[in-house]
């Protein structure tokens, strides 16, 4: 079997690693793969960033995927169809409570972004 050297991006050694597991009839279970030596290298993006900033750092082969970062687009409910599903709760409102522990800041994000989003169904 090759030796996998981490510091290498494994993707130019998958089809080997795995044709040589095949051939010896191995049953393997890969539970992550690193990339590295500038796989990484890319620079954050956002649903603020412009258009043009995409293009630049987002291989072409993706390019048809833009539309998932566009803020508008993000912000904008589905279209209703015949599979919408209500749930009435006739005069009731949903319980109030704790699911799990959030600490403060996650909490003021929390109704930061459910205030945001309600206010955009309303």
């Amino acid at each position: 079997m090759p030796s996998i050297i981490p510091s290498q991006s494994l993707l130019p050694l998958r089809d080997e690693v795995f044709k040589e597991i095949k051939d010896v009839g191995e049953d393997v279970a890969i539970s992550s793969l690193h990339l590295f030596q500038g796989d990484m290298d890319l620079p954050p993006l956002s649903f603020h960033s412009s258009l043009e900033e995409h293009l630049k750092v987002i291989p072409p082969a993706y390019h048809q995927y833009l539309d998932v970062f566009s803020k508008v687009k993000a912000e904008k409910l589905p279209p209703h169809s015949a599979c919408d599903h209500h749930i009435e709760l006739e005069g009731l409102l949903p319980p109030v409570g704790v699911i799990y522990s959030l600490s403060n800041q996650e909490s003021r994000t929390l109704w930061a972004y459910i205030s945001e989003n309600v206010e955009k169904v309303s």
